[in-house]
């Protein structure tokens, strides 16, 4: 058999440049987020945060939600995966099913769409004693009592700020670990003893684009990065994508989808592993 042709530079002909030497290093390659949330009324926050973890780093993402709304997403995308519960809205029936499909997660995303119903608000209380990784968003922030959440990283708006201040002890949930990311016009993100200010693009107090960022934050933790730079890097990204769209679109005119799908994966990088 005769030996390849080679160029006088000695490599082999006919292989291009593989894409890992042009391209950054993905980074671990374990990283799945579940995502708990929706329900009758809102399915399309789940969509939205499992799309986003999906692009920022998530290897897999499963969205465990209500039957129809588990439908819905996987009529909106084939690259999410579901699992359909019974009923119209979480509950802790659900729970035992739910804890199994926690066992092969990485991270969890807690609280997208879920609605507040008692039984609802007992099954997000419940996850959140996980000590699993997680991203504590929406719905779960209204329910959330007592500062009985660990390793979280807890991001409300204006509204869901005051009920966990009413609620909660702030200085308490912050020696507990956890990172909270205050959107607003100006993102605050505490950590510790530590504040950051990040500019927030004002099209991003649009409805949704919150799930978006929820799932941006679980995306950059599966990828490896620590809670606070994860926090930092989707509130960063968040606001470059969007000031794209205001150019585009001439203004504040784009939707969360828009924000979801503009998103491109960024690698995670070295740096923010060790972060604080």
């Amino acid at each position: 058999m005769n030996p390849r042709p080679r160029p006088p530079s000695g490599k082999p002909l006919g292989f291009p440049t593989p894409p890992s030497a042009v391209l950054p290093p993905r980074g671990r390659a374990t990283g799945r987020v579940l995502v708990v949330g929706g329900s009758e009324e809102y399915a399309g926050a789940p969509y939205l945060a499992g799309i986003a973890a999906l692009r920022a780093g998530a290897e897999s993402v499963v969205v465990m939600a209500p039957e129809q709304v588990a439908w819905a997403i996987n009529a909106l995308s084939p690259d999410l995966m579901t699992r359909k519960l019974p009923g119209r809205w979480l509950s802790r029936a659900h729970e035992r099913a739910i804890r199994r499909m926690m066992k092969t997660a990485d991270i969890l995303l807690v609280g997208n769409g879920a609605g507040v119903l008692p039984g609802t608000a007992a099954l997000m209380r419940s996850l959140m004693l996980s000590p699993l990784p997680k991203v504590v968003d929406a719905d779960a922030l209204k329910v959330l009592r007592g500062n009985a959440v660990r390793n979280a990283i807890l991001t409300p708006n204006a509204g869901e700020w005051a009920l966990l201040e009413k609620n909660n002890d702030i200085e308490k949930l912050l020696a507990a670990k956890n990172v909270i990311v205050r959107k607003g016009p100006a993102t605050a993100i505490l950590s510790g003893t530590r504040t950051f200010i990040v500019r927030a693009n004002e099209g991003l107090q649009k409805a949704g684009t919150g799930d978006v960022l929820a799932g941006m934050i679980a995306g950059f933790l599966a990828a490896g990065l620590s809670p606070l730079a994860a926090a930092k890097k989707a509130c960063e990204t968040g606001n470059t994508v969007a000031d794209i769209l205001t150019k585009k679109k001439r203004g504040y005119h784009f939707l969360a989808s828009d924000l979801a799908g503009e998103l491109v994966s960024f690698s995670s990088g070295k740096s923010g592993k060790g972060a604080a």
